[in-house]
């Protein structure tokens, strides 16, 4: 795990570990270095020696207390800087990944678990470079320095010093893989608890209108006591482990003061060395006394790097960046066969061709597949059978932004951004010039309405466009999808939840935005598509019927009948 977060890390983000590590170590070394001076003081005191022979021992203890500011604050910035560097690699990998899966990711993975991995797991990797390793490698350098330096002044105390160092790390290897166990438990009790509470929280308008069934409620008391029972059940064993830990070094700095006391008696060591073997000793036992901190930043650092790993290891689309790039666009479907993972929904062996600069729609109640249709297209999803072709190439073999870059999408729930009505239009193309922008928004009869706002086009719209109305927003969609003007338009029909002028603003915009282009209509009134040039009937996953409006309704078949249950009484 460690290596691949190195990995995640940039040069100076690497440099800047290296660098925080370095003058933690230097800013410890400087307080041992105070304590030796101090001592040497009082000793020089009790020998009788004058002042001014004192004062080199002032100089040194005030240059120290001024390296050791430095070092602090240098180490400080460095260690946030790493921190930051981390923070901001995962981020920008995670934001280019979320775009590549296909939707089946956001189906499998539960909302309350991606909101933790995209705050709590990235923060702790954060945790993790800038706090836990700098200090802990800043720590160990310490530790190995002070042992050189003590075993250069009397070997044999320092092997006794350190001999009980091996025994607690050898105790605590043994009991990680219990404890790694312990804290899974913990974990997936937190997330079925932070899952259900989202939903809950996104339910409360329908709770409170069934206020006497008590069955949710429940459920997250109880899944919310299990996370309290885990919790408790992981701190138990956390304090067992870590004091059985802290009593072995213990040990340790017992039996040296005893052996150390034995060799002064014997002659082996002066009072002064040993008085510094026993301070100074404890900045060796620093880094390993603080293995509980160390321990507990490693195993929330492991579950939450599994977490990340999900997303930044988990498999994309397929992408051939130099695939083919067709020269046509007309579609066609050739023996798919999909399937959703937990869904009854099936197609199978469904073939239709869409000619070039023809308007094609989708027929048919909910569920049968008219939506999914346009996402096999997009490759939201991949078909698990046949293929696809986009000007006789299949849509795997083309670069994947190239395919986005040839459709257009006008939907029917419309997701639009807490920033201006310009850039919200933008989002159909980045680099587009203001006038571009306005003449988009002219053709989608929106302009008129911009322009009557306070701020114009730098109106802030709020989130998801809060202070427009339905019939508004969707005139901003057809506004992006007129900026990028690409060859291919997937409609799904808009008009339903609008006003009747509004509906009719709409119309105008679509014909016009349809003019040239191949076009696909996911259609819910029937009216609106008489004029499609072919019409496509599903149900359940199945092409039923095909054909022009008329030629249909003269079959006296499924189409027939869905027009009737619409427009006769």
């Amino acid at each position: 795990m460690f290596k691949e977060m190195l990995k995640l890390l940039t040069k100076t983000g690497k440099r800047d570990l290296v660098i925080s590590s370095i003058f933690f170590a230097l800013y410890g070394l400087s307080s041992i270095a105070m304590i030796v001076i101090v001592f040497s003081i009082l000793f020089q005191i009790f020998d009788g020696t004058s002042l001014e022979c004192l004062y080199k021992y002032f100089i040194a203890i005030v240059f120290f207390v001024v390296f050791k500011g430095i070092c602090n604050m240098v180490a400080d910035l460095k260690k946030h800087s790493a921190g930051f560097d981390i923070v901001q690699q995962i981020r920008e990998r995670m934001i280019i990944k979320l775009k590549k899966f296909s939707l089946g990711f956001y189906t499998n993975e539960r909302l309350g678990e991606i909101n933790m991995i995209l705050h709590k797991d990235v923060d702790n990797m954060s945790m993790v470079v800038g706090h836990m390793w700098s200090r802990m490698i800043g720590d160990f350098l310490i530790s190995t320095i002070v042992f050189i330096g003590l075993a250069s002044i009397n070997t044999e105390l320092a092997l006794i010093m350190a001999v009980s160092v091996p025994i607690a790390l050898v105790f605590l290897v043994m009991t990680i893989k219990r404890s790694k166990g312990i804290e899974n438990k913990n974990n997936l009790a937190l997330l079925d608890m932070v899952s259900l509470f989202v939903e809950y929280i996104r339910g409360i308008p329908v709770l409170k209108s069934f206020s006497n069934n008590k069955s949710l409620d429940e459920d997250l008391m109880r899944r919310t006591e299990k996370f309290g029972e885990t919790s408790k059940e992981a701190s138990k064993f956390k304090a067992k482990q870590l004091s059985v830990f802290g009593f072995l070094l213990d040990m340790g700095y017992l039996i040296l003061l005893i052996s150390g006391t034995v060799f002064v008696i014997n002659g082996k060591i002066d009072i002064l060395n040993f008085i510094i073997f026993a301070v100074i000793s404890k900045e060796f036992y620093k880094p390993y006394a603080s293995m509980e901190q160390h321990y507990m930043y490693y195993i929330s650092a492991v579950d939450s790097y599994k977490r990340l790993g999900r997303i930044l290891y988990a498999d994309v689309i397929p992408d051939k960046v130099d695939g083919i790039v067709p020269k046509h666009n007309d579609i066609a479907f050739e023996n798919i066969g999909f399937s959703y993972e937990k869904d009854e929904f099936k197609i199978d062996n469904l073939s239709f061709d869409i000619n070039e600069k023809t308007m094609t729609a989708f027929v048919g109640e909910s569920g049968s597949g008219k939506t999914t249709i346009t996402n096999l297209l997009l490759r939201f999803y991949d078909v698990q059978q046949g293929k696809i072709t986009l000007g006789g190439v299949d849509i795997r073999d083309i670069p994947y932004d190239e395919l986005l870059d040839r459709i257009s999408i006008v939907m029917q729930n419309v997701q639009l951004f807490d920033n201006t009505i310009e850039e919200n239009i933008r989002v159909g193309k980045k680099d587009a010039m203001k006038e571009e922008i306005i003449e988009a928004a002219k053709k989608a009869r929106i302009h008129d309405f911009i322009m009557g706002l306070p701020n114009g086009y730098e109106t802030d719209i709020g989130e998801n466009g809060g202070i427009l109305s339905g019939g508004q927003r969707q005139r901003i969609s057809i506004a992006r999808a007129f900026l990028k003007n690409a060859p291919i338009l997937i409609l799904d029909e808009m008009t339903s939840n609008v006003d009747p002028l509004n509906e009719s603003l709409i119309q105008d915009a679509i014909t016009e935005l349809a003019k040239n282009k191949t076009v696909l209509v996911v259609a819910h009134h029937l009216k609106t598509i008489r004029n499609a040039d072919q019409i496509l009937v599903f149900q359940k996953g199945n092409l039923l019927e095909k054909g022009k409006h008329g030629e249909l309704l003269k079959r006296d078949g499924y189409y027939t009948k869905l027009w009737k249950a619409q427009y006769e009484v």
